[in-house]
């Protein structure tokens, strides 16, 4: 599953972790982490995939065994299995819970499979080995495309244009209520919470600074 220079997104079957990741930091405009990934994983709305080249694998239903030669799919089923998958991409390597445990997987035709060593070279009990770790867990593109429009076309169509426009009101409130007098974010901030209750200072503060940076950034387009 090497990535090939210059080979573009959308002919990707497959994505690392780090792919997906930027794939979706440059959707969302703004810096995503592995960790985004685990939120989706985690509501089982993002399915998982272990790839590690030559890994012996057993049939469950007693069909033999075979080795790993493409992505399989890792199961739900197991809720503390699950977790601690999720886990890795929050940065925590997970370990077996006990001796031997590792996840289930489910290859194209539905077989359930887990992995296995051959005597002379099984990793210790509670060696990680028996899990996937970061680099190891892998995401089909094609999931990660119909998640796309969830994700992001809703947020969109219904916000984008009206933050822009929100941002612009505030700001011409503010030279309309001030009558073009400079102050700071922090003093208007801090009259905007007293007027309301409801209105955190800290919160308004960062609306304010919003403000003064998107209409920088229209001035200077």
């Amino acid at each position: 599953m090497g990535t090939t220079a210059g080979k573009h997104f959308h002919r990707k079957q497959w994505l690392s972790v780090q792919q997906a990741v930027n794939h979706l930091s440059a959707l969302a405009e703004e810096p995503l982490t592995s960790s985004h990934l685990a939120d989706l994983a985690e509501e089982k709305l993002l399915d998982l995939y272990w790839y590690r080249p030559g890994q012996k694998l057993t049939f469950l239903d007693g069909l033999g065994s075979r080795e790993l030669v493409e992505p399989l799919r890792l199961c739900t089923d197991n809720h503390s299995d699950w977790q601690a998958i999720v886990g890795v991409l929050r940065h925590s390597p997970a370990l077996p819970a006990y001796e031997q445990d590792t996840p289930l997987l489910e290859d194209a035709q539905g077989n359930r499979l887990r992995i296995t060593f051959d005597y002379q070279v099984r990793p210790e009990p509670y060696s990680g080995r028996w899990y996937p770790s970061l680099a190891e867990l892998v995401l089909k593109r094609s999931d990660l495309e119909q998640l796309e429009p969830r994700l992001f076309s809703s947020t969109e169509s219904s916000s984008g244009l009206e933050r822009h426009l929100l941002l612009d009101v505030i700001w011409q409130l503010e030279q309309l209520a001030l009558g073009g007098e400079q102050h700071s974010t922090s003093w208007l901030a801090e009259q905007l919470a007293q007027r309301s209750e409801s209105l955190d200072r800290n919160a308004c503060e960062k609306v304010l600074l919003a403000a003064e940076r998107e209409r920088a950034h229209n001035q200077t387009h």
